[in-house]
């Protein structure tokens, strides 16, 4: 059954077409994880939209212990990934910011992100089966070229971060809402990990309420259906 589940923090699972794909998943130091390492076992995809360590987290060990796994992310950030920690080519697709990518009948695709980070620009992830398309918008600041990316890929569902002091406030990512469009719901995700992210995300959900969008607050562990 197609579905998406948050996992706290930026860390997002989601299931299509029987793939398991995971994107920025921090668990083992993510104090509102639901779940341990080991829940990864057979998953499919990993998406990484920059290298922090609250978004690269336990790539390495879900990929290790998932011979069969890949992962998508930026060309520069997966080759320090695959040549640190002897990662094999076959578990790598590299990519940058353009069009979709197919692996396994799961379309990908990098998006622009206002942000930081050490090896390769920052980024978003979409995520695609042709009929379902999910936008994980990574850490980010508000940025006008969001108009563009609800414009080109129309996704159904946008995950977007609320924290405010390292990426969009509540109050922004309402923003962002109008430019990207969603066809189904808004989802807020990097909020309330720590102090210094800590916010109210009702403020998000109200907001996109009232402008005529759909927003769904998940607690960490829960999950819809796509």
């Amino acid at each position: 059954m197609p579905q998406l589940r948050w996992l706290g923090h930026a860390a997002v699972e989601i299931t299509l077409m029987g793939k398991r794909i995971v994107i920025d998943p921090l668990i083992k130091n993510n104090p509102l994880s639901p779940v341990k390492l080991g829940y990864f076992q057979g998953v499919n995809i990993v998406g990484v939209t920059h290298d922090h360590y609250d978004h690269l987290g336990d790539t390495v060990e879900i990929l290790n212990m998932n011979k069969n796994a890949v992962l998508y992310t930026t060309f520069d950030l997966a080759m320090y990934v695959a040549n640190q920690f002897k990662i094999p080519e076959s578990q790598i697709i590299p990519a940058n910011i353009g069009g979709y990518v197919e692996h396994e009948g799961i379309r990908l695709a990098l998006t622009k992100a206002v942000h930081s980070s050490e090896h390769s620009d920052p980024s978003g992830i979409i995520v695609s089966d042709g009929n379902r398309t999910i936008y994980h918008a990574g850490d980010t600041g508000l940025f006008k070229d969001m108009e563009l990316i609800g414009e080109t890929f129309r996704p159904d569902y946008v995950l977007l971060p609320i924290g405010g002091r390292f990426t969009m406030d509540p109050v922004q990512a309402i923003k962002s809402v109008e430019m990207l469009k969603p066809k189904k719901a808004a989802i807020p995700i990097h909020f309330n990990t720590w102090d210094m992210i800590k916010v109210d995300p009702q403020i998000f959900i109200k907001g996109v309420k009232e402008r005529g969008y759909e927003a769904i607050l998940l607690q960490p562990g829960q999950s819809i259906e796509l």
